[in-house]
């Protein structure tokens, strides 16, 4: 919301053959509350010509001004994950006489043009002025969070939600898939840390 540089996070599966056209179209629009949401511009890209780019993204340039990316990455693995968290005393980013609104991302290590990055896959909603949320169950593609090496390094981030986009870091830590199935057996809270210091825990309630 009320970006001019957003990152979506959403993860979209397509089915593509080697050595056949396949190409996809992107639509950009400004959402209207209350009316017919408003074209920003639109953009289209080659599976073909995504995976042979450096670091598999190439970009566009929009008529109304602008320059859009997409990443491509090959699926590897199959199945779902169930996976629900929650937070327990989460440090308040939001000052003296609010209390923050967190949500969670998920990233997986990826190598981007050579260099290992995280790229986000998964975003949770928000939950309002409450620092012990419990999110709703994500149900997550294994071969989109860890190309379905369950071993494979996850971030987890927690988020202050600001209507102006720019989010504020709660904190962080890094996990696997079998970590989370793990911590889920156990009932072992995974510890957030921001800036070195310990600022709430994450305890799995389920990861199946």
């Amino acid at each position: 919301k009320n970006s001019l540089s957003p990152h979506w996070v959403k993860v979209f599966e397509i089915d593509y053959e080697l050595g056949t056209p396949s190409k996809v179209a992107v639509n950009i629009f400004d959402e209207v509350r209350k009316g017919e949401n408003k074209g920003i511009g639109s953009a289209v890209f080659d599976i073909g010509e995504l995976l042979g780019a450096r670091g598999n993204t190439k970009a566009r340039k929009l008529k109304k001004g602008g320059t859009l990316f997409a990443t491509v990455r090959k699926s590897q693995g199959s199945g779902m994950l169930r996976l629900q968290v929650k937070g327990t005393k989460l440090k308040n980013v939001e000052g003296m006489f609010s209390k923050s609104d967190p949500f969670f991302e998920l990233s997986r290590k990826v190598d981007a043009a050579g260099s290992l990055t995280w790229d986000n896959v998964y975003r949770s909603k928000d939950i309002h002025n409450n620092l012990n949320p419990e999110w709703e169950t994500a149900i997550i593609s294994l071969s989109t969070l860890c190309g379905g090496n369950l071993d494979l390094p996850i971030l987890l981030s927690v988020f202050d939600h600001e209507s102006s986009g720019k989010h504020k870091p709660m904190g962080q830590l890094e996990t696997s898939v079998n970590g989370l199935k793990q911590a889920a057996e156990t009932r072992n809270s995974l510890q957030l840390q921001r800036k070195g210091k310990d600022v709430g825990a994450i305890t799995v309630v389920k990861a199946e």
